[in-house]
């Protein structure tokens, strides 16, 4: 049998800050939670734990979603915390067909798309601590499908079909609703910036009307809401549980890239 690693063990209070990292949703690091030992952090004002990294320590921390959600928090936390590097992960959508579900793409370029008016603007971001394809062949060589692409943050889930050809003359172009913010607080900081999606939707799904709809910034999808868009149509009711299974596997492919990453930052 293969010799098992043995788990991170907890921080030393005290050890130098090397890394925050920053997802928007619980489901992103339930994974990545399960699989490092971690201390709950409830000085910080988000959702937050810290682990080791290293002879140093880490904080994995969940903004919310959206763009100015994810900015104002990244702010938040970076004025209680010194960290070396800023580190953004989470769920995304392909817009081309080579990304498969579970694809860990990592940013090599940031944009913020205004999908009502077709503006697709870039946004400047700092290097990662070490070359981009370094990063990627550490990854791939685990077995994870991995490769650079180019991170596009809007302001809520749009349908794919319906962008212009812009989005899709990027290189391996990617959807998510906070990337963008959390490169611009980097940026501000002077920090170390890496990113990275895993997929949750090939080019050719949308993610269901109702979970745009209920995802929206500011919105919350409860069980009420849940119930009744159900009963309008008991077969919506396999979308959900198809989403349910591409965020499993997304989260998971998350949680062991993240690990290896953490293993060469």
């Amino acid at each position: 049998m293969p010799e098992r690693k043995p788990a991170p063990q907890p921080a030393t209070p005290g050890a130098p800050l090397k890394i925050v990292m920053m997802a928007a949703l619980p489901v992103e690091v339930r994974p990545f939670l399960r699989q490092r030992q971690v201390r709950r952090r409830r000085d910080l004002g988000l959702p937050a734990w810290e682990f080791k990294v290293g002879e140093g320590r880490g904080v994995v921390a969940l903004s919310g979603m959206g763009w100015p959600v994810a900015h104002l928090a990244g702010e938040r936390l970076l004025a209680r915390c010194r960290p070396q590097i800023l580190l953004s992960f989470g769920f995304g959508g392909a817009l081309t067909p080579e990304l498969a579900p579970g694809t860990i793409v990592l940013g090599e370029s940031f944009w913020h798309y205004f999908p009502e008016t077709g503006v697709l603007k870039r946004v400047p971001a700092p290097p990662p601590p070490r070359p981009l394809p370094e990063l990627i062949r550490h990854i791939t060589k685990s077995g994870l499908s991995a490769c650079a692409g180019s991170l596009i943050t809007t302001p809520f889930i749009i349908n794919k079909s319906r962008q212009g050809g812009a989005l899709l003359r990027l290189n391996h172009p990617v959807l998510d609703l906070e990337t963008s913010a959390l490169a611009q607080v980097a940026s501000a900081h002077g920090l170390s910036f890496v990113s990275l999606r895993a997929i949750t939707d090939g080019a050719t799904e949308e993610i269901p009307d109702f979970v745009a709809e209920a995802w929206k910034p500011g919105k919350k999808m409860g069980p009420r809401t849940a119930f009744t868009w159900l009963a309008a149509d008991p077969r919506r009711a396999k979308d959900l549980l198809h989403l349910r299974r591409r965020s499993r596997l997304a989260a998971q492919q998350l949680a062991q890239a993240l690990n290896l990453l953490l293993d060469l930052l």
